[in-house]
């Protein structure tokens, strides 16, 4: 499981690759399926996954779904019904960046320097407007990480090889809103902190 296993959500959640790695080696064990379907918003499991059953040689095609969105661009996940409306409004900024790194690859951009700013710009940029606003109009966020890594191993790359492609990713944790106001939707528990996490696959181009 290393070391993919301890890079990005990894750094996070320690044991969960491992987990998900016996968990799902027990029971392919068990059914012995000839494919197996996951979906790419986890994609760093994906490839742990892959990994596993190249690695003990399984007879097993791992069949990776499209991330499902709604209409703006967010990933759905059980996590956004802590969001919201305000923090909605501004959940996009982590797929927004990731699309802004993704059209410079589209370009013909490689070095990671350039796709990164591209992203970075986004988060800080999208921050500063916040931070503008008064506190109770206002949604705080930090971001984990944003990436750009080999497809195959989640090591971070210095330039993207364009026969091979890449995977952009990242992690931003939505802050519990400041100065909320009477009858405000805070979201479902009173509105937690809520981490989102999504991820682009960069496709090779030769």
């Amino acid at each position: 499981m290393t070391p993919v296993s301890e890079l990005l959500e990894g750094r996070t959640r320690p044991t969960f690759f491992r987990g998900v790695a016996t968990v799902c080696m027990k029971l392919f064990n068990i059914v012995q399926p000839e494919k197996v379907y996951f979906g790419q918003k986890d994609v760093q499991q994906t490839v742990v996954i892959r990994n596993m059953v190249k690695d003990f040689m399984l007879p097993i095609d791992v069949v990776i779904g499209p991330t499902s969105r709604e209409p703006d661009g967010l990933a759905l996940s059980s996590r956004n019904v802590y969001l919201g409306e305000r923090r909605r409004k501004v959940a996009t900024v982590l797929n927004r960046a990731l699309r802004a790194a993704e059209e410079q690859y589209l370009n013909g951009v490689l070095d990671r320097e350039s796709i990164l700013k591209a992203a970075n710009s986004i988060v800080v940029d999208t921050l500063n407007k916040q931070m503008a606003l008064d506190p109770h109009e206002r949604v705080k966020y930090e971001v984990d990480y944003i990436s750009l890594a080999d497809p195959s191993t989640m090591q971070e790359v210095t330039e993207v090889d364009p026969q091979v492609g890449g995977i952009l990713s990242g992690a931003v944790k939505m802050l519990p809103v400041e100065s909320p106001q009477s009858g405000e939707d805070l979201g479902h528990s009173g509105g937690p902190a809520v981490r989102l996490i999504d991820n682009i696959v960069l496709k090779p181009s030769a």
